[in-house]
C-alpha cells in the first residue's frame, strides 16, 4: 500500500494523511496485504490488536467493519461501527457501513433510519458504496414483491453508480420495466406531480422533493402528509404521499393515499391512474385471500409408490425439469384431476368440461446428505378439492405413505386474492391438443370473463357493487375505470391481452382522453398509463421512435400493435427501427389473437427485408423459416406445414446436418412425426440414396427423373 502523505487520510477525518494516521501506516499496510491475500480472519485478529492500541481510530474501525460485513457477521459489525460513530459522528464511511451492518443484522425495516442517514450524508463522497446499498435494497424489496420500491431503489443505485457498474444496473432496470409478471401500471417511472401553494407550502414541498431525490421516501411522505392533512382537497399532495409510500415499500398506506388523490383530482386521466395504482396495491395487501397450501408425507418406497400413482385414475404424470447435479429436484410429479382424463374426449372439449387440476404432487428421494427422508408433497388451493385429492392419494398409497404429524399441516406457502380467483386457469389439457385449439379455448375463457363473470362479481373497489351495477353511477366512475385497467393488467400477466377497447365497449364507457403532446414533451418521463394515452399519429419522428422503443419493452399488446402499425406507415423513420423485430412482434401479437393468416403475412414481410449486415442470405432465410415453422406448428393440420418441412429436409439439413435433431425436437413437442422418418425407412430398405427425398405432395414414390429437389432461388 502506498498512500501519498499529503492526500486525504483514509480514516475520513478530512486531514492530510501525514498529520493524521501516518503513525499506523505500516501496521495497516500489513493488514491490508492479509486481506488481499484472502486471510480475512487473520486480518481481523491483527485489527483487534491494533485497535487496543488506538481505540478511537476511525481507519481501524471502518476497516474492521468492512471485514466483518464481508464475513457475514452483521451484528458484530453493527456494534463495532456504532462505537466508531460515537467517536466520529460525521465519518461518511462509517455511516454507510453502519447502515449496511444494520440491514444485515436487523433487516431493512429496522435499518431505515441508518439508511436514510447514509443516503443523505454519504452519497456525495462515497456514491459507489451508497449505490451498492441501494441496489441491495432493491433486491430485498423485489423479493417481497414491492416492485415500485424495487424499481425506485434500482434507479437511485444507477444514478450513483460508477461508470463500470452503470451498464449492469441499466440492464436490470430494463428487465424490471419489461417484466410481464408485474402489472404494467406499476412498472416504469412515475413522476411526483407539480404542487402549487403559498411560499411556505412551496418551501415544505421542496423539502419533501429533496428527501425523495436522495432515496428518503418515508421522510418525504411524512412531509407531504403533513401538508396534505392541512389541505386535504389537494390531489397532488396525496398523489405525492402515495408514490413516496409505494417507493418506500409501504404499499397499504400508499394505496390509501392514492385513493384519496383519485377522489380529489379534476384531471380524469390522473384520477384513474391513481385509482388503478391503488387497486393494484390493495390486491397485494388484502386479507380476503385463498391460501395456497402444501401437505407433506413420508414415503416408504418411492418406486412402489410411483407404480401405484402411474395407474391411479384421475392422476396424470408430468415431466419434471432436471437440472445437472440438482439433488433437491423431485423424481416425479403428478397432477390430480377432478375427472379421469382417460375418459375425456379431448376432441369435444368446451371450457365447461375441461378436466381441472385440484392438486399437484411432487415426490422426492431420500437425501442422506441433508438427512431428508423420501417425501411426498401435494399442493393446491385450500379447500374441499385439495382435501379430496389428499384423501385419494392416501387411500391409493396405503402403508406406502404416512402424513407428517411433527409439523403443522397444511403449510401455507402463498395466497391468491379471492377476487382474482375467477381469473385463474387450472385446466389440464392433453399434449395432443394443437396450440391453435388451446388459443381458441383460452379466448373463450376470457370472453366469458369479460361478458359474464367479471361484470357480475362484487368488487371491494366498487364498495361491494358489481361492475354492471356501477355503470351509470357517477360516484363509481373513477373506481370502475380503475378496475377495468386493473383487469386488463391482470389478463396480460396471464398471457392474454383482452384489450381496453373491448372492456370500454362492454360497459359503454368512453376511453380516457388523449394527452396534449407538443414537440417539447418528454415522452420518456411519462408513466405507462400516460404513454397509452399519447396520440400516436400526431407525434414527431423522434417522439415516435421513443414510443416504439418503450412500447416494445412494456409489451402491452393492444397499444404496441397500434404503435407499430403507425411506425410502419412512416418510411422516413424506418432507418431508426429494427424492422425485423417489429415484424416478429406483430406476428406474435396476431398469432396470440388467433389471426394466423395475418401472423404469416408479417413473416413474409420480414423474409423480404434486405439481408442484415453481418448475416448471410442463408442465415436470414433460416431465421424467417423458423419463425414460420413455429407459427404453422400451432396447427399441425395446416396443409402448408408439410411443404415447409420439405424445405428443411431438402435444403437446410444437407447443408447443416445438425439442424435435424433440433427440428425433430420441435416437432415432437407438437406431436408431429418427423419428415425424415420416411426417408430413413427408404434408405434402410435399400432404395438408392439418389431416389427422391420425402415429398409432401405425393402418396407414393415417383421415378427419379420425376422428382426435383428444392434449390435456392427456385
Amino acid at each position: 500500500m502506498s498512500i501519498d502523505i499529503y492526500s486525504p487520510c483514509p480514516c475520513g477525518s478530512g486531514k492530510k494523511f501525514k498529520f493524521c494516521c501516518h503513525a499506523i501506516a505500516d501496521e495497516m499496510d500489513r493488514i491490508i496485504r492479509l486481506m488481499e491475500g484472502n486471510q480475512p480472519r487473520v486480518a481481523v485478529q491483527q485489527l483487534e490488536i491494533l485497535a487496543r492500541k488506538h481505540p478511537a481510530n476511525a481507519w481501524i474501525g471502518t476497516t474492521q467493519g468492512m471485514l466483518l460485513l464481508d464475513l457475514g457477521e452483521g451484528t458484530a459489525a453493527r456494534d463495532l461501527l456504532k462505537g466508531v460513530l460515537e467517536e466520529h459522528p460525521d465519518n461518511e464511511l462509517a455511516i454507510v457501513l453502519y447502515a449496511a451492518a444494520m440491514v444485515q443484522a436487523e433487516g431493512f425495516e429496522n435499518a431505515k433510519r441508518a439508511l436514510h442517514r447514509a443516503f443523505q450524508r454519504s452519497a456525495k463522497k462515497l456514491p459507489a458504496l451508497v449505490s451498492d446499498l441501494a441496489s441491495s435494497l432493491a433486491a430485498a424489496h423485489a423479493s417481497r414483491g414491492h416492485m415500485m420500491a424495487a424499481r425506485e431503489h434500482l434507479a437511485l443505485a444507477l444514478r450513483l453508480a460508477p461508470e463500470e457498474r452503470r451498464q449492469q444496473l441499466f440492464v436490470q432496470l430494463l428487465e424490471l420495466d419489461g417484466a410481464d409478471e408485474i402489472p404494467y401500471p406499476l412498472r416504469g417511472s412515475h413522476q411526483l406531480p407539480s404542487i402549487t401553494g403559498s411560499d411556505q407550502v412551496q418551501q415544505e414541498v421542496r423539502k419533501g422533493q429533496k428527501y425523495a431525490a436522495v432515496g428518503c421516501w418515508s421522510i418525504a411522505a411524512d412531509v407531504f402528509t403533513t401538508l396534505a392533512n392541512a389541505t386535504p382537497e389537494s390531489a397532488e399532495l396525496w398523489h405525492s404521499v402515495g408514490l413516496c409510500r409505494a417507493w418506500d415499500g409501504d404499499e397499504k398506506n400508499a394505496a390509501e393515499a392514492l385513493h384519496r388523490a383519485a377522489r380529489q383530482y379534476g384531471d380524469l386521466g390522473l384520477a384513474v391512474e391513481c385509482e388503478t395504482l391503488a387497486q393494484l396495491l390493495d390486491e397485494k395487501t388484502t386479507t380476503n385471500v385463498i391460501d395456497q397450501c402444501v401437505y407433506q408425507g413420508h414415503v416408504q418406497s418411492v418406486s412402489r409408490l410411483l407404480t401405484v400413482l402411474d395407474g391411479l385414475p384421475r392422476t396424470a404424470r408430468i415431466k419434471v425439469p432436471q437440472l445437472e447435479n440438482d439433488e433437491e429436484a423431485a423424481v416425479a410429479s403428478y397432477l390430480v384431476l377432478n375427472v379421469d382424463s382417460n375418459e375425456t374426449d379431448f376432441n369435444q372439449l368446451t371450457i365447461d368440461n375441461i378436466p381441472r387440476i385440484i392438486g399437484q404432487v411432487s415426490i422426492f428421494d431420500a437425501n442422506s446428505k441433508t438427512n431428508r427422508p423420501a417425501t411426498l408433497m401435494i399442493a393446491g388451493p385450500r379447500g374441499a378439492a385439495l382435501d379430496d385429492a389428499k384423501s385419494r392419494l392416501a387411500a391409493a398409497a396405503g402403508e406406502l405413505l404416512e402424513w407428517r404429524t411433527d409439523v403443522a399441516q397444511p403449510e401455507v406457502t402463498g395466497a391468491i386474492p379471492a377476487e382474482s380467483q375467477i381469473l385463474e386457469i387450472n385446466w389440464y389439457l392433453s399434449d395432443r391438443i394443437p396450440l391453435v385449439r388451446r388459443r381458441e379455448l383460452f379466448s373463450q375463457f376470457w370472453k366469458q370473463i369479460v361478458d359474464e363473470k367479471w361484470p357480475n362479481q362484487p368488487l371491494r373497489a366498487l364498495d361491494g357493487k358489481t361492475p354492471l351495477q356501477a355503470v351509470g353511477d357517477e360516484s363509481q366512475r373513477i373506481p370502475l375505470l380503475g378496475a377495468i385497467y386493473a383487469l386488463d393488467a391482470a389478463a396480460l400477466r396471464r398471457d392474454k391481452g383482452i384489450g381496453l377497447k373491448k372492456l370500454f365497449a362492454r360497459f359503454e364507457i368512453s376511453p380516457l382522453p388523449s394527452l396534449n403532446v407538443t414537440d417539447e414533451t418528454n415522452l420518456g418521463g411519462l408513466s405507462i398509463m400516460q404513454l397509452h394515452r399519447v396520440p400516436i399519429d400526431k407525434l414527431n419522428d423522434q417522439q415516435l421512435v421513443t414510443v416504439v422503443n418503450r412500447s416494445m419493452l412494456i409489451r402491452h399488446d393492444e397499444t404496441l400493435y397500434e404503435v407499430l402499425k403507425v411506425a410502419l406507415d412512416r418510411p422516413e423513420c424506418s432507418a431508426q427501427f429494427d424492422l425485423a423485430r417489429i415484424f416478429r412482434a406483430l406476428c406474435e401479437i396476431s398469432a396470440g389473437e388467433g389471426r394466423r393468416d395475418e401472423a404469416l403475412s408479417w413473416i413474409d414481410r420480414g423474409r423480404n427485408l434486405p439481408v442484415p449486415e453481418g448475416k448471410t442470405a442463408f442465415q436470414h432465410a433460416w431465421a424467417w423459416d423458423m419463425a414460420e415453422l413455429g407459427t404453422r406448428l400451432e396447427d399441425p393440420a395446416d396443409p402448408q406445414l408439410k411443404v415447409l418441412l420439405s424445405r428443411f429436409v431438402n435444403y437446410y439439413a444437407p447443408k447443416v446436418p445438425q439442424v435435424r435433431p433440433h427440428i425433430e425436437q420441435m416437432l415432437q413437442n407438437f406431436g408431429v412425426p418427423s419428415p425424415w422418418e420416411s426417408l430413413d425407412v427408404m434408405l434402410a430398405s435399400g432404395v438408392s440414396a439418389t431416389s427422391p427425398v420425402w415429398n409432401p405432395n405425393v402418396a407414393e414414390p415417383v421415378p427419379a427423373g420425376g422428382s426435383k429437389l428444392w434449390l435456392p432461388g427456385q
